[in-house]
């Protein structure tokens, strides 16, 4: 493991079994020893200050993390292949970028990170620093890309920040037969999508939240018991500026904790260091958004106060003299909420202990006889006060060691750092759904009976040991991120990491999480990662197609069905290609698709004996895209296009080379004047996507007849063109030939609509001449006509895969072994037209093509970015008035996100 600098993207990775995996793409700045606090001095820290939250990880697997004490500030967002760096099979093919959050770091100057927290959907990152100042932040395209939604200074320290749902959920139900969605959890703001609830460290409790575009606003309330102990106060020049001038009287809050319970109720748990004896106050704090004619408002209840006293605790959590509070957790099970609290103990002799204990929230009824009260009125009668009570549960003790970070799991679940670098994590209950190590797969417990060690202890180059500074899960919980004190960032895999035959359970819940992933668009990376760990495993080499083939049916199904609830794990009945109704990928809308084939696009790449499938999905998911692109540039209306991509020129049947291709319903391209017309602000970006679809016609007829013209020997093991992959199936796809037929059929009216057209380019119409020049010359040069081209797709028509499904036929990527004959007939009538010469001495290209402008990238580009998904590049994208392409409607549109639904970092 090697420390995070600046201006390095060498990053250290935990293993599988703790032991540190490298992985190097480019170093640099030089290694530099670690500023760092002696273990006295974080021990104190952590007494008197909750630990602040500087690593926060994203729906999308997007890791930011902020620089632990003493080290300098700092911002920077991780991403790439987090989760496979422990999987040797692909280690060369994995990469790490480390890019800087800029504008986070000029927004909080010099001052320390306290929060960061992503909102729901993973797509806006809520900053805080130790003077109290918040911000959101905006992910764009890239991880380079960040805009500022949203600020405001507090002039105080946060004490704990939440942010407030904005979506409801799939989950699995208990049976595990369906997918319900869960009810929204918590308030919800109606104005907006943003909306969060911030305590400070001087009991104030604000909610802000959206109310338009860039517009926010606020309300807030002070704690009850909570405040000045005195005096008059000076707010406006803050805490710091209080001290100074030696009016600093509020009650401090030193560690504080909120969570949402299954009811939506907002729970918040605050202790202060100063007090005596030491206790824990519990409040529940209901949220009001403003109406048309009431405004905001915030109540807080205070349920219960848990007293935590010397003799208390060491009946239930041994003896102990010195014990402090250093961490604080609320956690939501299925049972309620409970209170997780870490203390640290120093004794006479210098030796650390630490210790867990946990709570439960309970209701608890006092029933109170009426002779208490009145014995001539109420006598024989009883009066039932209902009040909170936090019942112990039990604790853990940790010998010569103490707590350096606490997070939890969805479920509620631990997961422990501890002083000497190691972490712990507490393992799932046998009868919850979950990838995390069940309990009854623990084989050595760690720090207690339900507790494994997931990393071993570190240590700096000195030898002394390195604490865990932060601690936060990824997406689906299969893998836990951590900063060390060094700054070093560990990932390490918290699923069960047997090696030998691997249960049928297994792979039904990796199946359940990916169509989770899918239903909820979470980014499911470190899922995929662990059907790759599978997936290499002896007997176990199909196991990724056949898990990504029934996610992906089971996928096309819910949206046929477009159910809301409930949703059947495994869908009944599949897909009939006969029937009509049927739903095909093209019906699917951009950001359906682009998920779907996501998911298998981001598996392939990281099998290595899947390139030929995977070359096939990205090749057939631009197809759809393409035709999308030019349908969106066209100003007539969408009767007339439909009417010209669904052209038989009036004909029941016409013949060619024996083929009664009208009779199939086939496309074909009209001899006449152009009748549709085109943005001309998109017409030159329009001609970067007619040269890529010609290009790739070029390379499929190449592909198709070196494959079925090609003679080897009888007993070759090549002789059977179906018996492996080949790029051919593109071709005989259903989805993908019909949208390459609409394409040439779309590139024909776009030629014939710039050749005779008379336009003015809004944007430099000095090129028009050169663009004109382009088109002419266009078709002209191809060695197959388009309208060959197409008479050849339609003949192609009558021999298309029956499949049960829309991804099989792309997923193994075969030829069907009983339609080869008829294709080898196919291809015999038409080889005369197409079999020739230009057509072999077509080169395979080592160009690489932009993702989203379908253009040629060159080779001495200098900044590049990749899909972390795909590993699919493109070009930073930057409107520039020299760059015609760039004010194209589709591509201001399209160029959010790479078209499989992945984030860009920075390559080059």
């Amino acid at each position: 493991m090697v420390e995070l600098a600046h201006k390095r993207r060498r990053i250290g990775i935990y293993g599988r079994h703790g032991t540190p995996t490298v992985a190097t793409t480019t170093t640099v700045a030089p290694a530099v020893t670690a500023a760092r606090y002696p273990l006295p001095c974080l021990f104190s820290a952590l007494i008197h200050r909750q630990a602040p939250q500087n690593l926060a990880v994203s729906t999308q697997s997007v890791v930011v993390m902020s620089h632990p004490k003493p080290l300098g500030p700092g911002v920077n967002a991780i991403t790439g292949d987090h989760y496979t760096l422990d999987l040797n099979s692909i280690t060369n093919n994995t990469f790490l970028n480390k890019t800087p959050v800029r504008l986070a770091e000029e927004f909080h100057d010099q001052n320390a990170i306290s929060h960061l927290a992503w909102n729901q959907r993973g797509t806006t990152l809520a900053s805080a620093d130790e003077t109290g100042k918040i911000a959101l932040w905006d992910l764009g395209s890239a991880s380079d890309q960040w805009t500022l939604a949203y600020s405001v200074d507090l002039h105080q320290p946060l004490a704990a920040l939440l942010w407030l749902n904005t979506d409801r959920l799939y989950d699995l139900s208990p049976d595990g037969d369906t997918f319900s969605r869960t009810p929204l959890e918590g308030p919800r703001n109606p104005f907006g999508h943003f909306a969060f609830v911030v305590v400070t460290v001087h009991g104030e409790v604000s909610v802000h939240y959206q109310r338009g575009g860039k517009i926010f606003s606020s309300f807030s309330t002070v704690l009850p018991n909570t405040g000045r102990m005195g005096g008059s106060g000076h707010a406006d020049i803050g805490c710091f500026g209080m001290s100074l001038i030696g009016a600093d009287n509020w009650t401090r809050i030193s560690h504080a904790s909120m969570a949402l319970d299954h009811d939506g109720d907002i729970y918040l748990a605050t202790h202060h260091v100063d007090s005596r004896p030491m206790s824990v106050h519990v409040y529940k704090i209901s949220v009001c958004f403003p109406g048309i004619s009431t405004q905001g408002a915030v109540l807080c209840r205070p349920l219960v106060k848990l007293r935590l006293t010397a003799s208390n605790l060491s009946s239930s959590l041994g003896n102990i003299t010195n014990a402090a509070i250093s961490q604080l957790l609320l956690v939501q099970k299925k049972s309620g909420i409970q209170l997780v609290v870490g203390f640290a103990n120093e004794d006479a002799e210098g030796k650390y202990t630490g210790l867990i204990g946990r709570w439960m929230l309970q209701n608890r009824t006092l029933k109170i006889p009426g002779d208490v009260i009145a014995r001539d009125i109420y006598s024989g009668l009883a009066m039932n006060l209902e009040s909170m009570n936090l019942e112990f549960l039990g604790g853990v003790r940790v010998e010569e060691r103490f707590i350096t970070s606490m997070t939890k799991t969805r479920h509620g679940w631990l997961v422990i750092g501890l002083s000497d670098g190691s972490i712990h994590v507490e393992g799932r209950s046998d009868d919850e759904p979950g990838l995390l190590r069940s309990q009854s797969a623990v084989d050595v417990p760690s720090i207690g009976p339900s507790y494994w060690q997931a990393a071993d202890a570190q240590t700096f180059s000195d030898g002394d040991p390195d604490p865990v500074a932060a601690l936060a899960m990824s997406p689906n919980e299969t893998h836990i991120f951590c900063i060390l004190s060094s700054n070093k960032l560990g990932v390490i895999r918290v699923t069960d990491v047997r090696t030998e035959k691997i249960e049928p359970d297994n792979i039904s819940m990796i199946n359940k999480a990916l169509k989770l992933s899918l239903l909820n668009q979470i980014d499911d990376l470190d899922i995929v990662s662990e059907l790759i760990r599978i997936n290499g495993l002896p007997e176990n080499s199909s196991i990724a197609e056949k898990v990504i083939q029934d996610v992906l049916t089971s996928y096309q199904i819910y949206c046929q069905q477009n159910q809301v609830n409930p949703v059947p794990v495994a869908p009944s009945s599949a897909l009939d290609p006969n029937d009509d109704k049927s739903l095909t990928l093209r019906d699917w809308s951009l950001p359906q698709l682009g998920r779907a084939y996501g998911l298998a696009l981001g598996t392939y790449r990281r099998l290595p004996c899947k390139t030929v499938q995977y070359t096939n999905l990205c090749k057939a998911i631009q197809l759809p895209v393409i035709l999308e692109c030019f349908i969106g540039s066209c100003k007539s209306n969408f009767s007339d296009i439909d009417k010209v991509l669904s052209k038989i020129n009036g004909q029941v049947g016409c013949n060619y080379l024996g083929y009664n291709i009208y009779g199939l319903g086939a496309m074909t391209i009209s001899e006449e004047k152009a009748t549709l017309e085109f943005e001309t602000s998109s017409l030159w970006s329009l001609m970067a996507l007619t040269t890529w679809t010609l290009d790739f016609v070029r390379w499929i007829l190449k592909k198709w007849n070196v494959l079925f013209h090609c003679k080897r020997p009888k007993n070759s093991k090549f002789m059977d063109i179906a018996a492996r992959p080949s790029h051919a199936v593109l071709l005989i796809h259903k989805e993908s030939r019909s949208a390459l037929c609409k394409v040439l059929v779309m590139i024909n009216e776009f030629v014939r609509y710039t050749t005779s057209t008379t336009f003015d380019l809004p944007n430099l119409p000095e090129s028009a001449p050169l663009l004109l020049r382009y088109a002419n010359h266009l078709l002209q040069n191809e060695p197959i006509a388009l309208k060959d081209m197409l008479a050849f797709l339609n003949a192609l028509r009558a021999e298309e895969a029956d499949n049960k499904d829309s991804w099989s036929l792309l997923l193994h990527s075969k030829l069907p072994s009983n339609k080869v004959d008829n294709l080898r007939k196919i291809t015999a009538d038409f080889s005369e037209k197409f079999a020739l010469p230009a057509v072999y001495l077509e080169r395979d290209s080592t160009d690489i093509y932009d993702v989203i402008q379908k253009r040629r990238i060159p080779p001495a580009t200098k900044h590049l970015w990749t899909c972390v998904r795909c590993h699919q590049y493109a070009m930073p994208r930057r409107q520039v008035s020299s760059d015609p392409c760039s004010h194209a409607l589709w591509y201001r549109t399209l160029g959010r996100r790479c078209v499989c639904g992945g984030l860009f970092t920075e390559w080059l």
